[in-house]
């Protein structure tokens, strides 16, 4: 790298950390700015005369780039080390050779807060390391858990040094409030921590925490702590209702500091370095890392400081969950289980231990809410394995001439959305492997209960299930050990319900299989039309498209699609299986006994309520019994089903002297 490029990108470190520690401004993820940092050492040690140009970065407190404030800190706030390898922290580990503290790296804002008998009485922020802004007013509106106003059963005066952060479950009231003050939203949790408490409003009241990482006695205070370990004073002011470090994660090294000498500490210190990694997603409040650090007072004053950092303390960084990037595309598809499937392409970023090049757009209704836009800078988080997606829109960084993302207004072939949930759905059974079975096993179609969203979308996810006639090789075994989300399983009790369900089905109408087949053009109207007219599915199996254009109301395009329907579903084998399954394929009915069916030859009309009858069922019923199902009244009309009334289809049968018959009396004509 040319001089002019290290130049280059010291200025943009140094713009970066001044709005890191003195706004609630992003300018550079985590990622962007270590990255950079380290390129800087390399650089100097390539060419040490170098050192002094980049000194502020790699040698001061906030690298140098915080402007400080009015409040004098008695000891310097400094920072970490940061430990490159597990290796180095083995080697801080042996060089204590005595009990040691490991405690989460929150990420957040540090201060200092002082109490003097019991009162909170000064909080100041880090700053330079040695001056700091006093924002204890602030404090005071904003209510802070774990740093108390007066502290509780305690006359105690007493430093603590730690962060002010935000939990990840209050991200989302904290958007609330900054909207309703007109703000633009916050980047990320930290973004909005320094934010509220550089502004101090109330309105933020109850939002944040702090965590304590150091306790310092108060000289000459008699009522101070003064223990010589570090886990002793954390306990005394955990004790007196000021939040710890320690306290976030009591499971690391069991709440205590572990007696640590030679190469069982560094075993022990590497364990507790893997566990809070492992449950990093779901601690609920925002880390980038470990901190190792001694506990007694004789072994931090053996090891020293250097001017910037501690010799006795490192923090090891774990693969950084977010970095900024820029998205370039948009596209939906529909999933394998019929869900609207929102993909939000970016430039390619390095995060979480792998290079990404989208991010999930979540649903409809997120991405309208986020106003993610091609050309939009965004945050991207990626945790362990979880599926990048964007955690926050860059604002300022939006280009001048971006226009607001709209979702797609129907599927790929033109349906409607389900839009009864957040997760858009194709009804579609073309689509999809979920839509086809959910279509297969609605009311309209096979009418299977207890199969619903989220078991359909298990059976095709565990692979169980390719299409309808998979379904019917189910059994309660395989449905009992089926798993759904949050840990649980279907259970042999629904799966008992459930298996039965599915044999009844192998029972259901001909028309109702056929509708369940979910040839594209097809529903069940036109699989009622479909049953009367080619009544088995061996007639159905060698039904030409000219053959199907025939039945009433089809014509050459929709049979055209339908014998592409069937002739995949005969490739896929699927015909045969539901066949072989004892799934009912139709009867071929004697023409004499057509001809003496109540309703032969009749176009029947229903309207209102059968009873015992749904719309889908009572339209059934007209077709088994010889007539034609319509769902308008015209001359070529010859029954109305109506109880009397002045609706339009009632008073236009009246008109046109078409037959009409209640409820009741036609029942007695079928039965």
């Amino acid at each position: 790298m040319s001089d002019t490029d290290l130049t280059a990108l010291a200025e943009s470190l140094r713009a970066a950390a001044g709005a890191y520690y003195d706004t609630d401004e992003l300018r550079m993820s985590d990622a962007e700015y270590d990255s950079g940092i380290e390129q800087l050492r390399i650089a100097v040690a390539s060419d040490p005369s170098l050192a002094g140009q980049f000194a502020d970065l790699l040698d001061a407190v906030a690298a140098g780039q915080s402007v400080g404030g009015d409040v004098e800190h008695p000891t310097m706030m400094g920072s970490l080390d940061k430990a490159p390898t597990l290796d180095a922290l083995d080697a801080l580990v042996l060089a204590i050779d005595g009990p040691v503290v490991v405690e989460p790296k929150l990420d957040g804002l540090a201060i200092r807060a002082l109490y003097r008998a019991g009162g909170l009485d000064l909080v100041a922020t880090r700053g330079d390391g040695r001056t700091g802004e006093d924002v204890t007013e602030r404090v005071r509106r904003l209510e802070i858990d774990g740093l108390p106003v007066r502290l509780v059963g305690a006359d105690l005066s007493v430093e603590v040094r730690g962060e002010v952060f935000m939990a990840d479950a209050r991200f989302p009231a904290a958007q609330t409030a900054r909207a309703a003050l007109g703000g633009a939203p916050f980047v990320n949790p930290r973004n909005a921590a320094a934010g509220i408490l550089r502004k101090g409003d109330a309105a933020y009241a109850g939002l944040l925490t702090f965590a304590a990482y150091d306790v310092v006695p108060v000289h000459g205070s008699p009522a101070t702590v003064a223990d010589p370990s570090y886990s002793a004073r954390l306990t005394v002011v955990e004790q007196a209702g000021i939040g710890t470090a320690r306290a976030l994660a009591p499971w690391l090294a069991g709440g205590e500091p572990v007696v640590l000498t030679g190469e069982p500490g560094t075993v022990a210190v590497r364990s507790a370095v893997a566990a809070l990694a492992e449950r990093r997603p779901d601690l609920g409040f925002p880390i980038d890392g470990i901190v190792v650090k001694a506990d007694l007072d004789e072994d931090r004053a053996r090891l020293g400081s250097g001017s910037r950092t501690p010799r006795w303390s490192v923090a090891y960084k774990y693969e950084a969950e977010t970095a900024v990037t820029r998205v370039v595309a948009i596209t939906t598809g529909v999933g394998r289980t019929g869900r609207l499937a929102i993909r939000v392409e970016v430039e390619p970023v390095f995060v979480g231990g792998t290079t990404i090049t989208f991010a999930t757009g979540h649903n409809a209704t997120w991405m309208l809410e986020k106003d993610v836009r091609v050309g939009d800078t965004v945050v991207i988080k990626r945790a362990n394995d979880v599926i990048p997606y964007i955690e926050s829109v860059v604002l300022d960084e939006r280009p001048a001439d971006s226009t607001p993302w709209t979702p797609p207004a129907t599927d790929p072939n033109g349906g409607e959305w389900d839009k009864s949930t957040l997760l858009w759905r194709s009804t579609d059974p073309s689509l999809s492997v979920g839509a086809t079975i959910r279509y297969a096993v609605s009311r309209d179609a096979l009418d299977i209960e207890g199969i619903g969203t989220e078991i359909v979308e298990s059976l095709v996810e565990q692979g169980l299930v390719a299409d309808v006639a998979d379904l019917f090789s189910l059994d309660v075994e395989t449905l009992t050990s089926l798993p759904l989300g949050e840990g649980r399983m279907l259970g042999a009790k629904n799966a008992v319900k459930i298996a039965a369900e599915i044999e009844r089905a192998k029972g259901a109408a001909w028309n109702r299989v056929i509708t369940a087949l979910g040839i594209r053009m097809t529903g069940r109207t036109m699989g009622r039309r479909l049953a009367a007219a080619i009544p088995t599915l061996d007639l159905l199996r060698a039904a030409t498209a000219q053959d199907l254009a025939a039945v009433d109301g089809i014509g050459p395009i929709r049979a055209a699609a339908i014998r592409e329907g069937l002739d995949d579903l005969e490739a896929r084998g699927v015909l045969g299986r539901l066949a072989a399954a004892g799934v009912h394929t139709g009867t071929a009915p004697d023409p004499e006994d057509t001809v003496a069916l109540p309703l032969a030859g009749m176009t029947v009309v229903v309207s209102g309520a059968v009873p015992g009858y749904s719309r889908t069922t009572v339209a059934e019923l007209v077709e088994a019994n010889g007539g034609k199902a319509s769902s308008s009244v015209s001359s070529a009309t010859s029954l109305l089903v109506s109880e009397p009334s002045t609706s339009s289809k009632y008073v236009k049968a009246t008109d046109l002297g078409v037959r009409i018959v209640t409820p009741a009396e036609f029942l007695e004509m079928v039965g």
